[in-house]
């Protein structure tokens, strides 16, 4: 039976994670003959390499294991060109998840079933990103944070949604038709700017993309505040990356979390001048950090769920410095 799906898997420093995802994807419901697996390595200074290798070549897997730096580049958009260009050429689809990621048995079938019955307006399927099972409180709060219907805007990469077509799919849970994202490529200029940056231009181009809620995949988190302020900052700059390409990307995070910085910059000075009610957009702020603080809580039932308080602030600062730093900077990517 020729190969029908290759699955990519980008990784830098996964040695903690890389094991427990491919043994989840080496258990799928999906036949081991028809799908290839490729890991994309990030040059990474830990075991992740050696730890793929073992576990892939003891399996009836076909499989590649890749370094970006032998390849004489780096990045997510790189590392996902990678896949493509190394599938197999009998491949049908193109499935992306991450390292740090586990995924249900059913999720080749899941996605392979939903995108098969497609029409060719239909550049790919993906499904939502769910809390990964953990003991540490700190990554809980901050996995549950990133995922809330409030904080993510009911974005339905984040949560089960029953909705239909999206807008996007995340790259942690997707799969594309080979022969649409072999025609557009990722922009790796960009580096980071993958998912969003490919799938708005195959959106402009006529494409669309079917959001299937039942292909679970879990997804780990950092569990230091400080990594997750710098991952916000990076979200920022790479977010404005795509905007300086195409003008009409721009979305509302990127204004309002820069007039939130500027509006913070300034709150003294204009409550001298206006008074108390230039402090209503704080005390909205409050309101809806208190809501997120719920919904947290609710989902995790732990005290460090009062990390919301720090974590919303850090995520809006943080996000909106890195907005504004690349958009002060002479350099396109």
């Amino acid at each position: 039976m020729s190969i029908t799906i290759t699955l990519g898997i980008i990784a830098r420093n996964e040695e903690k994670n890389i094991y427990n995802t491919l043994k989840n994807i080496l258990n799928q419901n999906f036949d081991k003959k028809a799908f290839e697996i490729i890991v994309v390595d990030g040059n990474s200074v830990d075991d992740t390499r050696t730890i793929a290798m073992n576990i892939l070549e003891a399996s009836p897997v076909k499989y590649k294991v890749l370094n970006e730096a032998d390849y004489g580049f780096y990045g997510h958009c790189f590392a996902r060109n990678l896949v493509i260009d190394n599938s197999d050429l009998d491949s049908k689809y193109i499935a992306y998840t991450d390292a740090d990621c586990t995924v249900d048995k059913d999720w080749l079938n899941i996605l392979y079933d939903a995108i098969m019955i497609t029409d060719k307006s239909v550049a790919g399927v993906g499904g939502p990103r769910l809390i990964a099972i953990t003991k540490d409180k700190k990554e809980l709060v901050i996995n549950a944070f990133l995922t809330t219907f409030l904080a993510s805007g009911g974005n339905p990469a984040f949560s089960k949604r029953n909705v239909k077509y999206v807008k996007s799919i995340a790259n942690y849970n997707a799969m594309y038709k080979k022969t649409v994202i072999s025609k557009f490529r990722y922009d790796d200029k960009l580096i980071m700017s993958d998912d969003n940056e490919i799938n708005f231009r195959l959106r402009n181009a006529g494409y669309t993309f079917i959001n299937v809620p039942n292909a679970r995949v879990w997804h780990h988190e950092t569990n230091s505040v400080i990594q997750f302020a710098s991952n916000m900052f990076n979200y920022g700059v790479n977010i404005t990356n795509t905007v300086k390409k195409h003008r009409s990307f721009v979305t509302v995070n990127v204004p309002l979390t820069v007039l939130f910085i500027i509006y913070l910059i300034f709150l003294s000075p204009l409550y001298l001048l206006l008074g108390n009610i230039i402090l209503i957009p704080l005390l909205l702020y409050i309101i809806f950090a208190m809501a997120v603080f719920v919904e947290v809580f609710l989902r995790t039932r732990t005290v460090y769920s009062l990390l919301v308080f720090i974590l919303l602030p850090i995520q809006h600062i943080s996000y909106g410095l890195g907005v504004l730093s690349n958009l002060i900077s002479k350099r396109k990517t």
